[in-house]
């Protein structure tokens, strides 16, 4: 990811910011790109479709200003996807439910994925360390 010294982020600071970030991350991702998503986040791999992204600590460079830590992951939303370049911090064990509720919505429509996208979440909960 390419982040200028010039480039600012308005922060999101309320879980409402955060999460209409995620709901529509996930709506993004959909049904194709779901388990492509879960794979990325296992590694701890950021992912993205158009303006908006979930990036973790090793997708940022060493000297970029807005890094999350290691245990957190980074909320990007750029325009038109909102009014300014947006960005926003969770850890792990506040995201992991996000993860968590939008698999188990992915298996009610696609039950014959419920193996792979179980252990996926499983996966995923002992890489993050949570």
């Amino acid at each position: 990811m390419y982040n200028s010294e010039e480039e600012n982020y308005k922060i999101m600071k309320t879980i409402e910011e955060k999460e209409l970030c995620i709901r529509i991350f996930f709506s993004l991702v959909g049904n194709y790109y779901f388990i492509r998503c879960l794979n990325e986040f296992k590694e701890k791999t950021g992912f993205g479709k158009e303006e908006i992204m979930i990036l973790f600590h090793q997708d940022f460079e060493e000297w970029e200003k807005y890094r999350c830590k290691e245990n957190e992951v980074a909320l990007l939303m750029y325009y038109p996807a909102a009014e300014e370049d947006t960005i926003g911090y969770m850890d792990f064990e506040q995201f992991y439910p996000y993860v968590n509720q939008y698999g188990q919505q992915f298996i009610q429509r696609h039950p014959e994925k419920k193996e792979e996208v179980t252990r996926l979440l499983k996966e995923i909960k002992e890489s993050w360390g949570i």
